[in-house]
């Protein structure tokens, strides 16, 4: 096995609100809050929120996943989540939030795909098409902005 079957994917999103008000929502607590179809299994956190070695579960109509939490720096705006696929691939989430103006800020996302198995590395390309990650994430941030302009829930 060697690296060649590593995916990464890149997405900038404009959020309408500052860095203050955003952070705490990258949370699987808050997440709740604001997408619609949100639902999580808290499996360890000591504040019960997001933090450094928060571990939870997901399940949706792509599979089950287990998520971990493996930085949270408030303080730069910073936080990873690293989730398991399938028992076969591992992704990394790394996401920062940077402030273009005093309501606008940038949330720079990049997922890493990492196969841990050769056969797991043409269904990796296979569901996570560029054309498909960019439209989970204009649905992330369009929920995000929906939320931070009205206080509530977006329903598609």
């Amino acid at each position: 096995m060697n690296n060649k079957g590593k995916l990464i994917q890149n997405y900038q999103q404009t959020i309408v609100g500052s860095k203050e008000e955003i952070f705490p929502l990258l949370c699987p607590v808050r997440e709740k809050e604001w997408l619609q179809g949100w639902e999580y299994t808290m499996v360890y956190s000591e504040s019960g929120y997001a933090e450094k070695g928060c571990i939870f579960e997901t399940d949706n109509n792509y599979g089950s996943y287990r998520w971990i939490i493996t930085k949270h720096d408030s303080n730069n705006f910073e936080i990873q989540f690293v989730k398991t696929m399938k028992d076969d691939i591992i992704v990394i989430i790394d996401i920062d939030l940077e402030e273009k103006s005093e309501k606008i800020t940038f949330c720079n996302i990049q997922y890493t795909f990492i196969p841990l198995c050769d056969e797991a590395v043409e269904d990796m390309y296979k569901e996570n098409t560029e054309e498909n990650f960019n439209i989970h994430m204009k649905i992330w941030e369009d929920s995000l902005n929906y939320y931070l302009k009205f206080g509530e829930k977006l329903m598609y």
